[in-house]
């Protein structure tokens, strides 16, 4: 039975199965999640709050001492802060791009005139958007339509010098192949992504896409008031969603 009320909490699909356990199934990405997700509401305050000590990157642990709160509700503001993060994200990609994924073969044009070696693997490019990147994900739903990207917009690729590196996710055999002259500081881009996910200690490897969205988001945004009153936004909305999902 295939249900259509409720989005993935990943890919935001809205095709599920119901398991025999009564937890569903994503249709398209076969993410296995609950229906129920039982999040205590927030108050302005307290939201207010929580977004700070997520822009800071302040640990789930002190984050609820700080907060009074649980560190595993902390953890699930977390992850559904990042998922609304993920899902704006590539929404914003496709709308600009006409897909969120780009096609492999991309990549091995660029890592034979790199020669960046045969056992090289792509995870994503990075796309000019204006004097912003925006992120293109090599892996992702084969249905999703593909990015109409030209090559002069494609700044450069982050690979993995094997598939080793790549299924570890090995940050210190994962790098970044320049395509474009750097006009506004761009290249630095692995390098501050990784010294964003390392301060994670490996807890960015089960949903490496939701955290390099993430590492987009702040990189693209430099003024710590207008990300907070955005990332305050997207929060107020997700939850406002999610407990709509649980009252009906």
């Amino acid at each position: 039975m295939i249900m259509k009320e409720i989005c993935c909490p990943v890919c935001s699909g809205r095709r599920h199965y119901i398991l025999k356990d009564n937890r569903l199934q994503c249709a398209d990405c076969r993410k296995k999640f609950s229906a129920e997700k039982h999040l205590i509401k927030l108050s302005q305050e307290t939201m207010k709050m929580f977004v700070q000590s997520f822009w800071r990157m302040t640990s789930a642990s002190a984050a609820a001492e700080n907060l009074g709160m649980n560190s595993k509700t902390v953890q699930k503001y977390y992850d559904l802060l990042r998922r609304a993060l993920h899902s704006e994200l590539k929404k914003t990609a496709k709308e600009r791009f006409g897909g969120s994924r780009v096609a492999p073969g991309r990549f091995r044009e660029a890592a034979e005139r790199k020669c960046l070696g045969r056992g090289a693997e792509p995870l994503l490019c990075l796309v000019r958007a204006d004097r912003n990147i925006s992120l293109l994900f090599v892996q992702g739903d084969p249905e999703e339509e593909v990015a109409a990207v030209a090559d002069k917009d494609i700044y450069g690729w982050i690979y993995a010098v094997d598939r080793d590196a790549l299924d570890s996710l090995n940050l210190d055999r994962i790098h970044y192949s320049q395509e474009l002259p750097d006009e506004y500081g761009h290249s630095s881009f692995w390098v501050y992504a990784k010294k964003g996910l390392v301060r994670y200690h490996g807890g960015f490897r089960k949903h490496f896409h939701l955290f390099m969205r993430e590492m987009e988001f702040r990189f693209n945004n430099h003024d710590e008031k207008v990300a907070l009153s955005w990332l305050t936004n997207v929060l107020q909305a997700k939850t406002l969603h999610e407990q709509e999902l649980i009252n009906d």
